[in-house]
């Protein structure tokens, strides 16, 4: 009895020995990337918010604390049409149209390439090129493509229309800008809707056919239900990202947001504060008050969108 005992100790020992062994091989893969994430992102995190509650300038100068004053100043902006109040504007309304369509892009081109067709890894790789090109690149190609002699109107010259001044009229230079990244972020989650698509069983298209039920119908009443949970990963990340527009507005528009302040996002006045106007603390206060606007809608679309999916 009692060597039984012992030896069920002695295996207990070396579980617990080769558990402690594997939790080390995985920490010691993870601690490049956590390196990275705790000094890039975790204590820049918590000193941005520390410093947003100071005066902080661009240089050396010691910090003055400036208490709530410099979100003060944000409120003070936002009642009064400020800069930062017209780029919140200009950035819900572009991750309104963007995240709208680019959803709707990246389910209908997931749906095509979820096809039996010969060749399909031609299409599939084809579709993604335009995620894996430098954001940069692609603006300066749009760029050219947008100016009033450039490929668009050139094209458009060709059926005799008269393409308009795409990135120097107010109300046409978001909306260009929102199609480039809806051509650039689209195959990312397409990629995701096809690998949900992949993951529903056949058996449920094949009982929906025995019952009579057309491709429509399947697609509305069995995929677009059964792909919410993707849908509001594709949805979030998206909102995310189009709320932080940054590089393709400055390549191709400038820092001051012409014309007429249309392209003048909220990212882009937090980069005008602290690297134009040497006001650190305030980017910082700003930066979060972005933070908490995202983190908001992304709870709202959790609440409406996110549903726990059992086959």
């Amino acid at each position: 009895m009692q060597a039984a005992i012992s030896m069920k100790k002695r295996r207990q020992l070396r579980f617990s020995r080769l558990k402690l062994l594997n939790a080390l091989t995985a920490y010691t893969f993870l601690a490049p990337y956590l390196i990275v994430l705790i000094i890039f992102t975790l204590i820049a995190i918590v000193t941005a918010l520390y410093l947003s509650f100071f005066y902080v300038d661009f240089g050396f100068t010691q910090p003055i604390f400036y208490g709530f004053n410099n979100y003060l100043h944000i409120w003070y902006d936002l009642t009064h049409n400020g800069d930062f109040l017209i780029g919140l504007r200009n950035s819900t309304e572009y991750t309104v149209g963007v995240v709208t369509l680019q959803t709707i892009l990246a389910l209908i081109l997931a749906l095509l390439l979820n096809q039996k067709v010969h060749g399909l890894g031609i299409f599939r790789t084809a579709f993604y090129l335009p995620a894996m090109t430098s954001s940069v690149a692609i603006s300066l190609i749009f760029y050219w493509l947008y100016q009033p002699q450039g490929g668009i109107n050139y094209f458009l010259a060709l059926f005799h229309i008269h393409g308009p001044a795409w990135l120097e009229n107010p109300a046409t230079a978001l909306p260009a800008i929102m199609l480039l990244n809806i051509w650039t972020t689209a195959p990312t989650f397409m990629l995701m809707y096809l690998a949900a698509l992949q993951d529903i069983p056949d058996t449920l298209y094949e009982a929906a056919r025995v019952d009579g039920a057309n491709t429509w119908q399947i697609i509305w009443r069995i995929i677009v239900p059964l792909l919410r949970p993707t849908t509001f990963a594709v949805v979030a990340l998206g909102s995310i990202g189009a709320f932080q527009m940054f590089d393709q507005a400055f390549v191709m528009e400038g820092a001051s947001g012409d014309p007429l302040r249309s392209t003048l996002t909220a990212a882009m006045v937090i980069y005008d504060t602290a690297f134009r106007n040497s006001l650190m603390g305030l980017a910082c206060a700003q930066a979060f008050v972005l933070f908490i606007i995202i983190f908001a809608v992304t709870l709202v679309q959790k609440r409406y969108i996110d549903v726990n999916i059992q086959y």
